[in-house]
């Protein structure tokens, strides 16, 4: 790499680290000031409630909490739950739900990239038919609607009324319960990379290296996978890692209806009950995803182009 690749990946990541920085202060402002308190034992007399603050650092002023609960996040200590499941270590807990999540979130990115593909390549080559009405038409409807509302008519249709899966999340049967929020959560997948293939093949296909790929005597299927297909796939496959983050903020209701114990379920319990830290670690995690993966797509084409990191620079 040369001094130029270096210096903007620096700046990049000065940039995202002083991002995470400001987050992790608005975010801790935010829970100290929601409505309630992880001690809400009405039982409690002034005495005990105060010796249970002091026991959490409750009873010291808020920079002095927010400083304290800084140095110990950049050890990996999330502190302890103060009320949804009482002095358990916050980094197990959000672990263990975070592996739930991310396997979710992977499916469905897998299961909604192959489809897509699938449904692009067919509207481009069936381009200004009914077939490509269809198909704009479903990726529509697959960006529009909500994943929750697809949960929900899963959950109706196929778990409720024909009893083909079941309709809660059950560990003894991990496969069947995860039908029904991977289903829900690959629509939009299968929506937005429908939509990015067929625009980016239709213009492929239009190119002029297509054009004299065909009239080399190459048939039509070496032609549409080879050498249209891979080149339109390159850009489609810069969006996957942000649908992957935005399928891993946005399977909260999903989990929830779908009583799955992943980090979403894990953050509105935790809201609801006014788990501080473990509101703290869920929203923090979900910035550090989101960050870290805008950087790396960021970096990349920086790398790949140079123009787009000489602008920057500018």
């Amino acid at each position: 790499m040369n001094k130029s690749t270096l210096k903007y990946i620096g700046k990049r990541l000065l940039i995202s680290c002083a991002t995470l920085l400001v987050i992790s202060v608005v975010l801790f402002l935010m829970v100290r000031f929601l409505p309630g308190s992880p001690i809400n034992n009405e039982k409690l007399s002034d005495a005990q409630r105060a010796i249970i603050e002091a026991k959490y650092g409750l009873d010291k002023p808020l920079i002095v909490q927010y400083v304290n609960y800084f140095k110990n996040m950049l050890t990996g200590d999330f502190g302890v739950s103060m009320n949804l499941y009482k002095d358990m270590p916050v980094s197990s807990l959000v672990g263990d739900a975070a592996k739930i999540s991310f396997a979710y979130g992977i499916c469905a990115v897998i299961i909604g990239s192959v489809i897509g593909i699938l449904l692009g390549v067919f509207a481009a080559l069936h381009r200004n038919t009914i077939w490509d009405t269809l198909a704009t038409v479903i990726s529509v409807i697959g960006v529009s609607i909500p994943s929750f509302v697809f949960a929900l008519f899963i959950l109706i249709f196929f778990a409720a009324d024909l009893q083909l899966i079941p309709t809660m999340y059950d560990e003894s049967q991990v496969v069947y319960s995860s039908i029904m929020p991977v289903l829900a959560l690959s629509v939009g997948v299968i929506a937005n990379v429908a939509r990015f293939t067929r625009t980016e093949m239709i213009s492929v296909l239009n190119s002029e290296y297509i054009t004299l790929a065909k009239a080399k005597g190459l048939d039509g299927k070496t032609v549409i996978f080879k050498h249209a297909l891979r080149n339109a796939l390159i850009p489609v496959i810069t969006i996957l890692g942000p649908i992957l983050v935005n399928l891993m903020t946005g399977t909260m209701v999903v989990e929830k209806i779908c009583s799955v114990p992943g980090l979403g379920k894990l953050l509105i319990n935790s809201i609801q009950a006014s788990d501080y830290n473990v509101i703290l670690a869920c929203s923090f995690l979900y910035a550090v995803m989101y960050i870290f993966m805008m950087l790396i797509i960021d970096v990349s084409y920086g790398i790949i182009d140079p123009r787009i990191r000489l602008g920057k620079d500018d």
